[in-house]
Order: C-alpha cells, then structure tokens, then sequence
C-alpha cells in the first residue's frame, strides 16, 4: 500500500496564496464564506474553503490535503480524527513558558 504524502502546511498555502496576489480573507469574501473559514480550512477540514482555496492555487484539493481525501479523489465522510488535532504545539509550549 502507497503511503499518503503529508498535507501541504498552513504557512505554504498562504505563501502561494501571496504569491498569487491573495490572502485568506479575499477568498473568505470572494467566495461568501463567513469570516476566517479559508484560514481555519488550512488547518481542519471545510469542503467549501477547500475547494476555494484549491480553486486559487489551481490545484486539485487531494493535492493539497490527502489526509483529507481518498485514493479517487472523493473527500472522506466523516473525517478522521486526527484531521481536528491541533496543527502545531509550539504555540501551547510558548503561552506555558510565558506565563
């Protein structure tokens, strides 16, 4: 069995979304989505910004997020839990250090 390659990062997508002149609150109103849902879609699954986001970038969204799709390109129902762990814990060790 092939093993799924990572999904791209929060901080690649928005680089490649600056590169094509965009941020994540352009496509939250381009597209009508509430506010901030493109950048929370970096980081945990929303079908809707996902294919936004992909939309941009010109990218297929398994592309981007395979974790969140199968093999034939349809996206999982329900997600895997994992997909809702938080992204990166050195933001949680910074705030503990700090206080």
């Amino acid at each position: 069995m092939a093993r799924r390659s990572r999904n791209m990062s929060p901080s690649r997508i928005r680089y490649m979304l600056a590169i094509k002149g965009y941020c994540y609150l352009d496509i939250d109103r381009q597209f009508g989505l509430a506010y901030n849902t493109a950048g929370k879609a970096a980081r945990y699954p929303h079908a809707e910004a996902e294919r936004a986001i992909s939309t941009i970038l010109g990218k297929r969204p398994e592309n981007i997020w395979p974790s969140r799709y199968s093999k034939d390109g349809q996206r999982l129902k329900p997600q895997p839990s994992h997909n809702y762990r938080e992204f990166s814990a050195i933001r949680k060790d910074q705030k503990s250090e700090a206080a």
